[in-house]
């Protein structure tokens, strides 16, 4: 079991992320507490991958004043999709989730692409909204930076918006520092 902690450098917001890894699955529990432009809010998430890290199943709960949301997504070893127990076609190209508000789920693709240093890839993603929780496949690449000596660095590229950063990850591969956005601070 390992407990992160991040906080949020462009806006008031931190997270809390305990990661366990079990026999049959790995496990990824977080919490969100942060200020968008829509006000504060805190979501809580929980994230179940294979023991390979593939993503299979989520559920996201955010609280907004009064206002709760929650979906849950699930994808099968054969690629299909479902949101909210409905099949999603649009998502049968997607490996990973992207969860906003979170640097955690920049972790999945990172273990699963495997890049050689300087190797970049194109991948789609079941990106998760905030603060509506909408699901849409986006297109991401990740690029490998690092030579293979730490620390280890990526860039991500978000092909609809441009926007770009480059992540340092620990061995593991979850964020230690998101330029401008989030820094782990445990």
């Amino acid at each position: 079991m390992r407990d992160i902690y991040w906080e949020w450098l462009h806006a008031p917001g931190q997270e809390h992320l305990r990661l366990v890894e079990k026999p049959e699955a790995i496990v990824a529990e977080g919490v969100v507490a942060g200020t968008l432009e829509s006000g504060t809010f805190r979501m809580h998430y929980l994230v179940t991958c294979d023991r390979a890290w593939r993503f299979r199943h989520a559920e996201v709960q955010l609280e907004q004043g009064p206002t709760r949301r929650e979906v849950h997504l699930g994808r099968e070893p054969d690629g299909h999709w479902r949101v909210d127990g409905v099949e999603r076609l649009d998502l049968r190209s997607c490996a990973d989730i992207d969860l906003m508000g979170s640097p955690f789920t920049n972790t999945l693709p990172i273990r699963n692409l495997g890049l050689a240093p300087d190797e970049a890839r194109e991948i789609r993603v079941a990106y998760v909204r905030l603060p509506d929780l909408a699901v849409t496949p986006e297109a991401q690449v990740y690029t490998r930076l690092d030579r293979g000596e730490p620390p280890r660095r990526f860039r991500y590229h978000g092909v609809a918006t441009g926007f770009t950063a480059d992540l340092t990850v620990d061995e593991a591969g979850l964020v230690v520092d998101y330029p401008g956005i989030w820094r782990r601070r445990g």
